[in-house]
């Protein structure tokens, strides 16, 4: 039977190896976390950005039908005021309604 070798490489302590591999699961959580918190500061962000554009798109919109409804009134008093009613020169005839044969 052949001698067993001694490993050549020292074994590290199993102590510091748990150390080791809890600082990087707490640091890979943190990092996780900050980058959950920067992707829901983003989605604020953009979310109040799509509600400020819409609100904003609405007020041009009042806006722009307010001033239409103003103008179209607008014409409407100055139309009506130089309005005057035609006379016909020559009256129409009035046509009986002719009946129908049965």
């Amino acid at each position: 039977m052949a001698k067993r070798r001694r490993p050549s490489i020292q074994m590290p302590d199993p102590t510091t190896m748990t150390e080791a591999a809890i600082d990087a699961g707490v640091r890979a959580v943190a990092m996780t976390a900050s980058l959950a918190r920067g992707f829901a500061r983003g989605a604020m962000t953009a979310a109040r950005a799509m509600s400020d554009g819409a609100s904003q798109a609405t007020d041009e919109t009042t806006k722009a039908t307010t001033d239409v409804v103003h103008d179209a009134g607008e014409r409407a008093k100055r139309s009506g005021a130089r309005a005057t009613p035609r006379l016909r020169s020559t009256p129409r005839k009035r046509q009986g309604r002719r009946r129908r044969a049965a």
